[in-house]
């Protein structure tokens, strides 16, 4: 199952761009106006993860956030605060009651989802939440087949999609031609640089999630871990 999300900020139209946003990447959103309305969707249907504004009409979301974490039935739930302010002070008290992250507006939805993927990472043992690959703006649902790129939906070939896969899931180490050959599925008589044709392919499909794909010259390819 998508992970299901509870994004609470003030700000109607914010709500509603995250909701679609988020929505199109996989999650299951639900969307709360004030510190009350959290409390009731939390309580009603707990969520995997909280975007948590800080400043909210009725209440600080740091407050909120700390009543969370020093409650035993939230305190596991991953929350990440949302803000327009960025001084080292606000990022220093959010952390300090216990969010798990911190993204300062304006945000692209690709940052925001890598983070997002980043902490549900953390806190889940074992398999990936929802079987979900993320490598910076890009994800990949492995039960659709499916490549999400800033939220937008991406068509790939085969070999392109399994090419991404294999690279992804190798988690920065090196897989060479003749390996990710044998992962297209191209035949027998083909040369190993079709790879090269597959894979340039690939990253003008990416757009803006390109440079997941590090070339290590004279031996292959790899994820841009950093």
């Amino acid at each position: 199952m998508s992970a299901k999300v509870l994004v609470v900020d003030d700000q109607r139209d914010l709500l509603e761009l995250l909701s679609m946003n988020l929505g199109a990447a996989g999650y299951v959103v639900r969307t709360a106006e004030s510190g009350a309305e959290a409390l009731s969707a939390v309580r009603g249907d707990r969520p995997d993860l909280i975007l948590m504004d800080v400043m909210l009409g009725d209440t600080s979301g740091v407050k909120l956030a700390g009543m969370l974490k020093n409650t035993a039935e939230t305190a596991d739930i991953p929350i990440i605060m949302l803000t327009a302010r960025d001084s080292e002070t606000d990022v220093i008290v959010g952390l300090s009651v216990g969010a798990d992250d911190y993204v300062t507006k304006p945000f692209s939805t690709g940052v925001l989802v890598a983070r997002m993927e980043a902490v549900l990472r953390r806190g889940s043992s074992g398999e990936e939440l929802s079987g979900v690959l993320a490598a910076g703006g890009v994800r990949i649902r492995k039960a659709a087949c499916e490549v999400l790129v800033d939220g937008q939906a991406v068509e790939l070939t085969e070999g392109e999609y399994n090419i991404l896969v294999a690279i992804v899931e190798a988690g920065g180490q090196v897989l060479d031609r003749a390996r990710l050959k044998e992962v297209s599925g191209a035949g027998r008589g083909e040369k190993e640089r079709v790879v090269d044709v597959h894979v340039a392919s690939l990253r003008k499909k990416l757009g803006a999630g390109r440079d997941i794909i590090k070339t290590v010259h004279g031996r292959g390819y790899r994820l841009r871990t950093s």
